[in-house]
């Protein structure tokens, strides 16, 4: 779905756009409102995101035009303005919802989701044809109960085809609907995606193309094939079934991901565009430092005037006007605390009194240091939370009750049954993600082991955690034989069970891969070999690189992480040595660096580099780069992002 963005604030436009790319929305953005207004009138939107305070023609009146113009596209302003006149007069206007600045990226995107589900097509269904479907919520494709990993054009083109049956698309609406106006692919772009997008469906079994060619004219949905009652085979031209959609808690829609028949692929797990989402916003973040800084200079300034009651009128403007965009831009990179004090600002800038200027000086004195406080901070980022369904099979009220209260910020849904017959009972009508399950229960001779084996005949791929009391050999190696993925000795915390579940969620390949990772920054190194080695690395650290050679041919890698600027020796030196040797030189070899120049990153890819992640590093962000580089990604990945700040 195509969304544009009215924001002034280049900075504040860019980290809600890399937001809403990782949803895998198409986006679109201008910088005023003649722009926008030309752009709806050129370009189908489903919905439009507005700021009110814009050069020329504020986001108001550019509503009102919209609105007289007959757009019925949805309209949410986006503002630091939170009075209640501006409200009704943004809503009279014909806004359809008014979120305040700064924002919550989880609530924005759920007020973004509720006005698309009451345009024309419900954002919420799921969209099925013949065994293809697509889940919008959640971004996820199934084919024949498999998950289907697409890339974010193949994706889009997929979804409008299914939002859009027997409809039909050229080849420049296509562009227009899927491509934004940042980019300019020529009509052969989208011939590559359907191209690429076909032979994944033919591949996942899906037959005929439910892609239809009409030469000349475009492309579009073929009806869904009516299925012979014998056999289940598609009849060539049968039938004129459309795309059908469903709700995703009715029978008809898909399983979970993470469904026994498929690899694991938790809901909640961040899709890669997520992964992507962070570390572009880590950059914008970087690049934003010396405007801020050029920003709180103004703030100062100001200031000062005001302390010597010389502040003129139109440099108290201009510091309102900054303090204004740094709710946006603040807010945006997820420092909601110092948009807040920039918001407390902007109010305090408003003209005073005389008999009160000294005392609002010094009020905006201790605000600014506070702010500079605040954004010592890094920035976060917190992708969209999907709930996970995991169902624990105890009779320990006291364990249930904890891991209840706990479940929530884990992402997680807690289903529970005291005793085997209501688990099975429970098992009849939802397929969970995961099990946790107790081995011994009060008033029976059966066990947790019982169940265990009925579950991995039944759903051989099903995570299942056993939890015990007993420190018991044979009932460990027994649980082992039925399959059980991983075993947790009782007494356990609500965090212990839920860690184990969401590493099992998560898990990669059983086999670890060895890591090397030379840096002189010795709490850097400490960090990374702590994020990394619950993934199953085996990770050795080096801050002297003067022993490198010793150290890569005693440890012999899969992998080597080098600092770019270290004493004695640089990592590109580094780098280039090991190309240079033909036992070595296929060894994949990622950088991480402060420099985020384009001299030094030329200079890396150069020598050899398979990537180049910037410090601060973001775990999540790394470790995918790193299963990339190993050949062995899978689209699991880590729920959780923690930024962590370190200097070369």
């Amino acid at each position: 779905m195509k969304l544009l963005i009215v924001e002034d604030d280049q900075d504040t436009a860019a980290a809600l756009a890399a937001s809403l790319v990782a949803q895998q929305f198409t986006v679109d953005t201008a910088i005023e409102g003649q722009a926008a207004l030309a752009l709806a009138e050129a370009t189908e939107y489903d919905l439009i995101v507005l700021d009110v305070m814009l050069p020329r023609v504020d986001g108001i009146s550019l509503c009102r035009q919209l609105r007289s113009h007959n757009q019925q596209v949805p309209i949410l302003l986006l503002t630091a303005k939170d009075d209640l006149e501006d409200r009704v007069a943004g809503f009279e206007a014909g806004a359809d919802d008014y979120v305040t600045k700064p924002y919550e990226r989880s609530e924005l995107l759920a007020r973004i989701r509720a006005l698309l589900r009451r345009s024309s097509t419900a954002l919420t269904e799921v969209f099925c044809w013949g065994s293809l479907q697509l889940d919008p919520n959640h971004c996820d494709v199934t084919c024949q109960g498999k998950p289907l990993h697409l890339t974010p054009k193949e994706y889009k083109l997929l979804e409008l085809f299914l939002r859009h049956p027997r409809r039909i698309f050229d080849r420049r609406t296509l562009l227009d609907r899927v491509w934004s106006i940042d980019e300019y692919p020529g009509e052969e772009a989208v011939t590559t995606q359907i191209r690429g997008l076909r032979r994944k469906l033919q591949k996942a079994g899906l037959n005929p193309d439910p892609i239809e060619t009409l030469y000349g004219l475009g492309y579009r949905l073929r009806s869904v094939p009516e299925e012979d009652e014998g056999d289940g085979g598609d009849r060539e031209n049968g039938g004129d079934q459309e795309a059908t959609s469903s709700s995703p808690s009715s029978p008809s829609s898909p399983p979970s991901s993470s469904s026994p028949s498929s690899p694991l692929l938790p809901p909640l797990s961040p899709t890669e565009a997520e992964a992507e989402a962070v570390a572009a916003i880590q950059q914008m973040w970087l690049e934003f430092q010396e405007r801020l800084q050029g920003q709180l200079a103004v703030l100062e300034e100001a200031i000062s005037h005001l302390c010597t009651y010389t502040l003129a009128s139109d440099q108290r403007q201009h510091a309102h006007t900054v303090a204004h965009r740094l709710i946006g831009s603040l807010g945006g990179f997820g420092l909601p605390q110092a948009a807040e004090i920039a918001r407390q600002i902007e109010h305090a800038l408003r003209k005073p009194t005389a008999l009160v200027q000294s005392e609002a000086a010094a009020q905006l004195e201790s605000l600014l240091q506070q702010l500079r406080r605040a954004i010592q901070q890094s920035p976060t980022y917190t992708p969209t939370p999907h709930t996970l369904q995991v169902l624990l099979i105890d009779d320990d009220t006291d364990l249930i009750e904890r891991m209840q209260s706990d479940a929530p910020h884990w992402g997680i849904h807690l289903e529970t049954a005291t005793d085997l017959t209501t688990a099975r009972q429970r098992l009849q009508h939802f397929t969970p993600a995961a099990i946790a399950l107790d081995l011994t229960f009060p008033n029976t001779t059966e066990t947790g082991l019982t169940l265990l084996a009925q579950l991995k005949r039944q759903f051989p791929t099903l995570p299942v955690l056993m939890l015990t009391g007993q420190g018991d050999l044979t009932m460990r190696v027994e649980a082992t034989r039925l399959g059980a993925n991983a075993f947790l000795q009782k007494p356990a915390t609500p965090a212990e069970v839920f860690q184990v579940i969401t590493q099992l969620l998560n898990r990669i390949d059983t086999m670890t891969a060895k890591l090397l990772i030379v840096d002189d920054d010795l709490d850097l190194l400490s960090l990374l070999q702590a994020n990394l080695q619950p993934w199953g690395f085996q990770v050795t650290t080096l801050a002297d690189p003067s022993q490198f050679w010793q150290f890569l041919e005693a440890t012999t890698p899969d992998l080597l992480l080098l600092d770019v600027s270290m004493p004695g020796f640089s990592g590109i030196e580094l780098c280039q040595v090991v190309r240079n040797d033909p036992r070595w030189s296929q060894l994949p070899v990622l950088f991480l660096s402060a420099h985020s120049d384009a001299d030094t990153l030329h200079r890396a890819l150069a020598v050899g580099a398979d990537d180049y992640v910037l410090k601060p590093i973001v775990e999540a962000d790394l470790i995918q780069r790193i299963l990339k580089r190993l050949g062995r990604l899978s689209d699991s990945h880590s729920r959780s992002y923690h930024v962590h700040t370190s200097s070369e």
